[in-house]
């Protein structure tokens, strides 16, 4: 039998690559555009500003690397559910469907550990300006008065309560494998369903399923908002409690989801 850890890791190698190349392509585009700012006849930044140009470009182009790798990921996931190559390793549909989601998610956090490595590398030229020197000097004077005062620490507690950041974070973890999860349900459902369907109806059947599963997603989604728009950021008692609320409600689901989504690979879906 293989072991999940062997499992874990050539499934991490593999979505690795996406990582890299979204990294690149990140990289590339905000020097590209950063370039284009810095040299063209517009006023896109100050001369105050433009040291940090390409550390702005960068951050600009995040998002959209995070959520490319989202999509990517998340579609390479289902392609493992279908490999007959990956389904034939001697391991427990429960372990390869956690394998999957984990090493998923997992590349995910690395992905942006490489995005804070280049934004600290490309805010670096910032260092040569005298502007910024300055304004960085004057907030290292006002946090050392803050702290010799003995106020420092009570002032950024009350702006970065760790309690609600910590659950904060796990409602990511959380919603990310959720998305994984109901990719996986809408997926593995419809095409378990369609395979005891004439293949005339096959596909009008799948899609009226995926509609239904997107539509229940939709609805979920919304009070799961509807629950964290209640928050009130550094009202800790508030804050955790919708916190606890809405962390307790999605895991429910990726549980229910999961134990769904290995029920039908264990059953009822092969590779191919």
């Amino acid at each position: 039998m293989t072991t999940f850890k062997a499992l874990f890791s050539q499934m991490g190698k593999k979505k690795r690559r996406s990582v890299y190349l979204l990294a690149l392509l990140q990289l590339v585009a905000a020097s590209v555009f950063a370039l284009w700012a810095l040299f063209s006849n517009g006023d896109a930044f100050s001369s105050q500003a433009k040291p940090i140009a390409w550390f702005v470009m960068l951050s600009t182009f995040a998002p959209f690397a995070d959520m490319a790798y989202v999509v990517l990921s998340a579609w390479q996931n289902e392609k493992e559910y279908s490999s007959q190559t990956w389904r034939l390793v001697p391991i427990s549909s429960s372990k390869f469907y956690l394998a999957n989601i984990l090493s998923a998610f997992v590349n995910g956090l690395y992905l942006v550990l490489i995005q804070i490595g280049m934004g600290i590398i490309t805010f670096l030229p910032a260092l040569l300006s005298k502007d910024v020197r300055t304004n960085i000097w004057e907030i290292n004077q006002a946090i050392s008065k803050s702290s010799h005062a003995g106020n420092f620490w009570q002032k950024f507690l009350e702006s970065f309560p760790f309690g609600e950041m910590l659950s904060a974070f796990l409602a990511f973890l959380l919603f990310a494998v959720l998305v994984y999860s109901i990719v996986t349900a809408l997926n593995l459902s419809s095409r378990t369903i369609t395979d005891f369907l004439p293949d005339k109806h096959s596909k009008l059947i799948r899609f009226v399923i995926m509609s239904v599963l997107i539509f229940i997603f939709i609805f979920l989604s919304d009070n799961l908002i509807n629950l964290l728009n209640q928050l009130r950021w550094g009202e800790t008692s508030n804050s955790l409690l919708a916190f606890s609320e809405s962390n307790l409600m999605v895991a429910l689901i990726d549980v229910a989801l999961g134990a769904v989504n290995i029920w039908l690979l264990k059953n009822f879906h092969e590779g191919k």
